[in-house]
């Protein structure tokens, strides 16, 4: 239940930085690519472990299309929807915390996946 959040979350930011079109990409992907990150974002560990951090670079890399990015995006904010205990300062400040991984959005769960 907290991947997904931490999934959506990290997507949220992905799907605003690469931009938004039709669906493509699966929920279980995203999720899969970001479950590493549950413990960062919610404050269960100072730094993302190294498995996050790799996820977030991967998912950057598969989530190419227009409709993939929106799909990815609607994934983190309805996962995000369901847990509380994100911390929205850690969801923000994960993509500097990597690493290596270029995302310049903030992470959040109030992100509109239709701009």
């Amino acid at each position: 239940m907290m991947k997904g959040l931490a999934t959506c979350l990290l997507v949220v930011l992905v799907a605003h930085q690469l931009g938004l079109q039709a669906r493509a990409i699966e929920c279980t992907t995203v999720i899969e690519s970001l479950v590493q990150c549950v413990t960062y974002l919610i404050g269960a560990a100072d730094q993302p472990a190294a498995a996050c951090c790799a996820g977030m670079k991967h998912l950057t890399q598969i989530v190419a299309t227009a409709a993939d990015k929106r799909a990815a995006c609607d994934c983190i904010k309805n996962e995000a929807a369901v847990f509380h205990n994100i911390n929205e300062e850690a969801a923000t400040k994960l993509p500097g915390a990597c690493c290596c991984v270029t995302i310049s959005v903030p992470i959040s769960s109030n992100t509109n996946c239709s701009k």
